[in-house]
């Protein structure tokens, strides 16, 4: 059973430590949080916030292969990484691994407009660098990992209490996380370990084996994700949903069912999260309407840019989000991602969707 490692802060399980330490990782800094992410920033005043951000879709092949050239320093070869796999055996299954099963290449193709690179994780190879031990660690003991997170989301709310504050925790930050998904993800926890987490984080948790959404099932923390999964099957949104995470489906707009998957998480009570190529300082539309087939849904929307509080949006609305820019992205690529700024009939594959701008 795990015991406290002498060598490591107090409270913090062997097991954690020894996983974080093999891959270069701390607890303390395993999640982001609104002092080092812009867009959590502008929500500080209503949570504390953290997100867990990995290397997405197929990225950790890219950065394990030496020939490698993507022409931006962020999506190419990364040493330090492949040398880690080598060490913990661990390369096979990195070479294979894909964090986003649902992506399409507009947002996750080589070349793709994916937000993992854009921003600060588009500027250079010490932030993909760090995304990637995360990734590594996660598929060396994805059990362990769990723990991991839940130990390092525990430090944080004892924090946004002392604040004052809610914990707003999101795990797919820039991935879908785990094979198993997070809301199914059993994490351990021993009786010792329970009755030192109320002690020293005031929460109460049940001693054993129980899933993540049970876990951060917990008075002032809103978990809560983006997802581009299918409503139905043990990791759809409906899924997550029942697991006790906020979700948010998002939309893809290049994707051959994406008037149909857009329509059903609509009518099934979630947000849908919907990119737009509009510039910064522009308005963004104030309704949107989704046609496939003979169905069809009219909703208002909301500015996703404000914050990143979904948890804090009304159900069944779109979510608009201005595309951010990625670095390495193809044009002809990226612009599959997002939708175009006019009110005209946009043909998708499978129907049309038409925005509207406030007169």
């Amino acid at each position: 059973m795990p015991s406290i490692h002498p060598y490591a802060p107090r409270g913090i399980p062997s097991d954690v430590a020894d996983l974080m330490a093999r891959f270069g990782l701390t607890v303390r800094d395993l999640l982001t949080t609104d002092r080092q992410n812009a867009k959590l920033k502008k929500g500080q005043a209503v949570a504390r916030a953290l997100i867990l951000h990995h290397l997405p879709a197929r990225s950790l092949s890219h950065a394990l292969n030496p020939g490698n050239d993507s022409g931006t320093v962020a999506r190419s070869f990364i040493p330090s990484l492949l040398e880690i796999a080598e060490r913990e055996h661990l390369t096979a299954r990195a070479l294979a691994w894909n964090g986003c099963p649902w992506a399409t290449a507009g947002c996750g193709g080589d070349g793709g407009g994916c937000l993992a690179f854009s921003g600060h994780g588009g500027m250079g190879q010490t932030v993909a660098a760090a995304r990637g031990r995360r990734t590594l660690a996660m598929l060396s003991d994805q059990a362990c990992y769990g723990r991991s997170v839940f130990w390092a989301v525990l430090r944080h709310l004892r924090a946004a209490r002392r604040d004052g504050l809610p914990l707003s925790v999101r795990l797919r930050g820039t991935d879908e996380g785990p094979a198993t998904g997070w809301h199914r993800l059993p994490v351990m926890i021993t009786s010792a370990e329970a009755r030192s987490i109320a002690d020293r984080y005031g929460v109460e948790t049940m001693p054993g084996i129980l899933p993540m959404g049970q876990r951060l099932d917990v008075p002032d923390l809103h978990a809560y994700e983006y997802s581009k999964a299918g409503t139905d099957g043990a990791l759809g949104l409906i899924a997550q949903r029942a697991a006790g995470f906020d979700i948010t489906a998002s939309f893809a707009a290049d994707r051959a069912t994406a008037c149909h998957d857009g329509l059903a998480a609509l009518q099934n009570g979630f947000r849908l999260a919907v990119p737009v190529a509009v510039k910064r300082g522009d308005p963004l539309p104030v309704g949107l309407t989704l046609s496939h087939g003979r169905e069809s849904i009219s909703v208002p929307t909301v500015d996703g840019d404000r914050h990143d509080h979904r948890w804090k949006d009304p159900h069944g609305v779109a979510v608009m989000l201005r595309t951010k820019r990625s670095a390495g992205s193809v044009a002809s690529v990226a612009d599959l991602f997002s939708l175009q700024p006019h009110d005209r009939p946009q043909r998708l594959a499978d129907g049309v969707i038409r925005l509207a701008w406030a007169d």
